[in-house]
C-alpha cells in the first residue's frame, strides 16, 4: 500500500452511491465517506503509539464493478497522480492514496460546507443571489485553483499541461469559512492525452466548451470557458445555457448563445461584462488565454475587503447547511422529466427491463389515387414520411379516427422533407418560383454548384435527384447547413446501427417509445441512455455530412437550384467547414474512379491560371492547396509538374494536387492550354 497513513476501515455493507464510492456518511456533496484518520507514527509505523490528534478526512473509493473496469481504474489512478502534483489552497488536497484488498482509495481533505451548485440552488429557493463582490471573489478563487492545475509540474520540473475538463459548480466546494476549492480530477487529462473526448460525455453539459461539444482538441482554454460560464451564472443567479433538451443546450453552447448574460450585464458595473464575455467566446483562439489572465481582469471588481467577503460567503454557506434537508441529494432536472417513463427499469432480480411501449396506435393511409396502406405502427409511418413514400396531402386515419391530411398531424408532419414536394408544386408555401438553374451531376456538377455558391455566399436550396433518390441541400451564405434524404438507409437510426453505435434491438426499442418524445429519435435515444448527448450531436452531424458527400459519387443525375430559400427552422444546423466538404467530396469522386477521365491523355497538356481571376474569387481566402497550385501556375505547367511541386513534402496522398486542380477548374480559375 503506497500511502502515508493507515488504510481506512473496511467498507460498510451498504448500498452504492455515485460512480466510485460506497456511502457511509454524506460529506461535501455526498461524495464519499468521512473518517478520523490517525497520523502515522514518527518511527515509520512500527510504534503502536499514535500521535495525539487526528484529522477528519474524506475517503473516496471505487465501487467493485467500476474497479473491475480498466478505464475506471485508469481514471482513478490519474486523479491520484494529479493530486500528488497539485498543491494549492484553492484545490482540494490529496492526503494519501493506496489500495486495501485490491480496492483503490483516495484520502482527501474534508471541506466543511457545500458545493457551489447546492449553494446556488439554495439561493434561488430563497429568491437571492450572491452579491457581485462575493461572486467575483468566488470566481477569482476558483481561477487561482485552476491556474495551479494548469501550471502543475512533475517531480522533474516538467510542465504536465493539465486540463481539468470538468469545471462545474458541483466540483467547486465552498466552506463555512469562506474558502473556495476546486475538486474532482477524475477526468482531467495531461497534454499528451488531451484529445477529443470519446465514449461518454465528459463534464456537465452546460459547462462544456464549444470545442468539447464539437469533439475538437482541448487545452486549458476549455477550463477558462467553463469558469466564464460559472461567472456569468453567479452574476445572473440562473443558468446561462438553457433549452428544451440536452441537445438544445449543446447547440446553444456550440453557437455561443450567451444573450441572457448580455442582457443582464447592463446592470453590472461598467467593464465587468468584458472579461467574462472574453472567456465565453466560441473560438478558443479569441478567448482570454489563461485562468490567471481572467483572474487579474476581475480583480478591480472585488471591491470589498477580502476577509469581509469571506465572512459573508461563509455565513451564506452556514445558512444553506442549516436549512438543507440532510438527505436532499438534489432534485430532478427539468430535462429528465420526460425520460422517467421511458428509461429502462431494473427488476427485483436485478435484470434490465425495456420500457413499456406506447399504447399501439394504428395508422391507415389513403393515397391520392385511392390506394390504401396500413395498418402501420408509428415507426413504419415515420419511415414512409421521411422517405417520401407518402406525402403531405395523403390522408391518414389514426386508430380509426377521421382521416386528415398528413401535413395537419404534427407528429408526422415534422418528418416531411422541408420542401415537401418539388417547389413548383407548392410555390406559395415555400415562396419559390421556377428553378433558377439546372445542374448536371454526371461530371461532378455538384462540385461546381457548391463551389460557386460558396464564393458568392448564396443562401439557396439545391434539390438533387438521381432516379428515385432525392436529397435536399440547404445553403446559408454558401455553407451547407441542412441536408435531407429519402433513402431509408440514411435515416438516423439506420445510420447509427450501421456504425455500431447502437444495436438493432436498441433501435427497435427506441422506435417503440418514440411517440413519447414527439417523434424525435435523437431525444428518445438520449432519454433511454443509449447514446450520450455529446456523442449524439456528433453522430447527427456526421450522418448529415455523409448524406451530402454521397451526392458527389452519383455518376449521373441532376440538381435544381432555388436561390433565396432559407434552411428550415427545424433543421439541424451543421456548421460544416465548406472547403473541407468540397475537398472530401472530390476525394470520394477520385476513390470511386469518377475523376480520372478528366486527366486521361493530358500528361503533356498544360494548365494556366486565368488572369485576372474571376471577380468573385478576388476577396475569398482560398485553402492552402489551392493557393499553392495558383502560385505554381504563374507560368503554364503540366499536371505532372504540379504534382511534383505539391507532393514534395507528402507522397502519401497522390490525388491531393489533382483535387485542388479540379476545384479550381470548377471555380473558373484555371484552364487547359491547347
Amino acid at each position: 500500500m503506497n500511502a502515508s497513513h493507515p488504510p481506512p476501515p473496511a467498507p460498510p455493507p451498504n448500498t452504492a452511491f455515485g460512480a466510485y464510492v460506497l456511502l457511509d456518511r454524506i460529506a461535501v456533496g455526498g461524495m464519499a465517506e468521512v473518517f478520523r484518520a490517525q497520523p502515522r507514527a514518527r518511527d515509520g509505523g512500527q510504534s503502536a503509539k499514535p500521535e495525539p490528534r487526528g484529522r477528519l478526512v474524506v475517503i473516496k473509493r471505487m465501487l467493485p464493478a467500476v474497479a473491475a473496469d480498466p478505464e475506471g481504474r485508469a481514471m482513478f489512478a490519474q486523479e491520484a497522480r494529479i493530486g500528488r502534483s497539485v498543491r494549492h489552497a484553492n484545490v482540494v488536497e490529496l492526503i494519501a492514496h493506496g489500495e486495501v484488498q485490491g480496492q483503490p482509495y483516495l484520502e482527501l481533505e474534508l471541506v466543511e460546507g457545500v458545493d457551489l451548485w447546492r449553494l446556488g440552488r439554495w439561493l434561488r429557493r430563497m429568491g437571492r443571489r450572491l452579491e457581485q463582490p462575493v461572486a467575483v471573489l468566488v470566481v477569482r478563487e476558483l481561477l487561482a485553483g485552476l491556474e495551479a492545475v494548469h501550471e502543475a509540474r512533475d517531480e522533474q520540473g516538467s510542465a504536465l499541461g493539465l486540463v481539468h475538463r470538468d469545471v462545474s459548480p458541483s466540483n467547486v466546494l465552498v466552506s463555512v469559512h469562506g474558502d473556495v476549492k476546486l475538486a474532482d480530477f477524475g477526468i482531467a487529462r495531461a497534454r499528451a492525452s488531451a484529445g477529443p473526448m470519446s465514449e461518454r460525455a465528459k463534464g456537465k453539459l452546460g459547462y462544456l466548451s464549444p470545442e468539447q461539444v464539437q469533439g475538437y482538441q482541448t487545452d486549458r482554454r476549455a477550463d477558462v470557458f467553463a469558469a466564464g460560464v460559472i461567472a456569468a451564472e453567479l452574476m445572473m443567479g440562473r443558468p446561462l445555457f438553457v433549452g428544451g433538451s440536452e441537445l438544445a443546450i449543446l447547440l446553444a453552447i456550440r453557437d455561443g448563445k450567451v444573450q441572457p448574460f448580455v442582457e443582464h450585464a447592463e446592470s453590472l458595473p461598467a467593464g465587468l461584462r468584458d472579461p467574462i464575455m472574453q472567456a465565453l467566446t466560441t473560438s478558443p483562439h479569441e478567448r482570454i488565454a489563461s485562468a490567471s489572465a481572467l483572474r487579474d481582469a476581475l480583480e478591480p471588481f472585488q471591491t470589498a475587503d477580502e476577509p469581509a467577503l469571506r465572512r459573508e460567503l461563509g455565513a451564506l454557506v452556514r445558512q444553506a447547511l442549516l436549512s438543507a434537508d440532510p438527505i436532499d441529494l438534489g432534485e430532478p432536472s427539468e430535462l429528465s422529466q420526460n425520460a422517467d417513463a421511458a428509461t429502462p427499469r431494473i427488476t427485483a432480480q436485478g435484470e434490465e427491463q425495456a420500457p413499456e411501449e406506447e399504447p399501439t396506435a394504428q395508422y391507415r393511409v389513403m393515397l391520392a389515387n385511392g390506394e390504401q396502406r396500413g395498418p402501420w405502427r408509428f415507426a413504419r409511418i415515420v419511415e414512409a414520411v421521411a422517405t417520401g413514400e407518402i406525402g403531405p396531402t395523403d390522408r391518414v386515419s389514426v386508430s380509426g379516427g377521421a382521416p386528415q391530411a398528413l401535413a395537419q398531424i404534427a407528429d408526422l408532419a415534422r418528418h416531411l422533407q422541408p420542401s415537401t414536394l418539388t417547389p413548383r408544386a407548392a410555390p406559395k408555401r415555400f415562396a419559390m418560383a421556377m428553378t433558377d438553374e439546372y445542374v448536371d451531376l454526371e461530371h461532378g456538377g455538384i462540385v461546381g454548384a457548391l463551389a460557386r455558391a460558396l464564393v458568392e455566399r448564396e443562401t439557396a436550396l439545391l434539390i438533387c435527384e438521381n432516379g428515385a433518390a432525392r436529397k435536399e441541400v440547404y445553403l446559408k451564405d454558401g455553407v451547407p447547413e441542412f441536408v435531407t434524404s429519402n433513402l431509408a438507409g440514411e435515416l438516423l437510426g439506420e445510420y447509427l446501427v450501421s456504425k455500431g453505435v447502437i444495436a438493432r434491438g436498441e433501435l427497435d426499442m427506441a422506435l417503440a417509445v418514440m411517440p413519447r418524445f414527439e417523434g424525435k429519435l435523437g431525444e428518445t435515444l438520449n432519454a433511454l441512455g443509449l447514446v450520450e448527448p455529446v456523442n449524439l450531436l456528433r453522430h447527427i452531424a456526421d450522418q448529415v455530412r455523409d448524406k451530402l458527400l454521397d451526392v458527389f459519387t452519383w455518376p449521373k443525375g441532376k440538381a435544381s437550384l432555388y436561390r433565396d430559400v432559407a434552411p428550415p427552422a427545424s433543421g439541424f444546423p451543421l456548421h460544416l467547414e465548406p472547403w473541407a466538404v468540397l475537398q472530401d467530396g472530390i476525394k470520394r469522386r477520385f476513390d470511386a474512379g469518377l475523376e480520372q477521365g478528366r486527366f486521361r491523355g493530358r500528361d503533356a497538356a498544360k494548365l494556366e491560371r486565368i488572369s485576372p481571376p474571376p471577380e468573385e474569387l478576388r476577396s475569398v481566402k482560398l485553402p492552402r492547396d489551392l493557393d499553392l497550385v495558383l502560385n505554381a501556375l504563374r507560368t503554364p505547367r503540366t499536371v505532372a509538374d504540379i504534382r511534383r511541386s505539391l507532393l514534395a513534402d507528402d507522397k502519401r496522398d497522390p490525388t491531393r494536387p489533382l483535387r485542388a486542380v479540379v476545384l479550381l477548374l470548377h471555380l473558373g480559375a484555371l484552364r487547359w492550354v491547347d
